[in-house]
C-alpha cells in the first residue's frame, strides 16, 4: 500500500499516514514526489495499550505501518533505521479521524516511543471550511478563523465544510495541509510527559486502557 518517495536520502522526506483509500488517492496527487510517500491505513487500527506483540503481529494495517517505518518495534527498534525524517498522521478533521490519530499516537508511545521523543511525529492540519468570494478562496482550520474571516470580507460568501479529506481537491490538500512553505503542523513531542511520567501513564490508562468506566469518569 506505500506509496514511497523518489529520494534517496532521509533529509527532508515525509511519510504521511492517511486514513483509506479516498483520502490516499488525493494525498498522492497532492504530494511532492521526491520527498513525500503515502501510507493509506483502512479502518481504526488495533488499540495497542493492552494487547500483546503477538496479537500485533498479527494485525496487518500494523504490519504495513511497521514495515514501511523500517525500524523495528519494541525492544527490536533502531532510530537509525527510521525510513523518513517526518511521521505525519492526516487524518480527517471529525471525531472519527481524532480517534485514528489517537490510536496512532498510542501505538508510537508504546512500540516506538524515541519516535515522539525526538520529535519526529507530526500531526497535519487540514482545514475545517473553505470560504470563497467570487474566485477567491480562503480555508479555516477552526470556528475562530471561519469568524475571522467572514467578519473581514464583504460580501456573501459560499461556505464548504470539508467532510473528509478525500473529499478535497488534491490542488486544495497540497496549498493547505502538504505544502511545506503554507501547511501547519502539530509536533507530537514528550517535553511535559518527561516531566511527569506517571500523569502521562494514567492519562493513557484512562484513554487506552481496559476499563471503560475510567474513562466515563474522565
Amino acid at each position: 500500500k506505500l506509496v514511497d518517495c523518489t529520494s534517496n536520502t532521509i533529509q527532508n522526506t515525509e511519510l504521511f499516514i492517511v486514513e483509506g483509500d479516498s483520502a490516499g488517492g488525493s494525498a498522492k496527487q497532492a504530494r511532492f514526489r521526491s520527498t513525500q510517500a503515502i501510507l493509506p491505513l483502512k479502518g481504526k487500527i488495533l488499540n495497542v495499550y493492552s494487547v500483546s506483540l503477538s496479537k500485533i503481529a498479527d494485525n496487518n494495517e500494523i504490519q504495513n505501518l511497521v514495515h514501511s517505518l523500517g525500524c523495528g518495534l519494541g525492544k527490536n527498534f533502531q532510530l537509525s533505521k527510521l525510513r523518513y525524517e517526518k511521521i505525519i498522521l492526516m487524518t480527517d478533521a471529525d471525531v472519527d479521524g481524532s480517534h485514528i490519530a489517537t490510536l496512532l499516537i498510542t501505538f508510537f508511545y508504546k512500540y516506538m516511543r524515541k519516535i515522539i521523543e525526538e520529535g519526529k511525529l507530526y500531526l497535519a492540519m487540514p482545514p475545517l471550511y473553505k470560504i470563497s468570494y467570487n474566485q477567491e478562496n480562503f480555508f479555516a482550520y477552526n470556528e475562530t478563523d471561519k469568524d475571522k474571516i467572514l467578519k473581514v470580507n464583504k460580501g456573501s460568501p459560499q461556505v464548504t465544510r470539508f467532510k473528509g479529506l478525500g473529499e478535497m481537491p488534491a490542488n486544495q490538500l497540497k496549498e493547505t495541509t502538504m505544502d511545506q512553505t503554507k501547511r501547519n503542523l502539530i509536533s507530537i513531542n514528550t517535553e511535559l510527559a518527561k516531566k511527569d511520567l506517571k500523569t502521562t501513564e494514567k492519562l493513557f490508562e484512562t484513554l487506552m486502557g481496559k476499563q471503560a468506566e475510567l474513562r466515563f469518569k474522565f
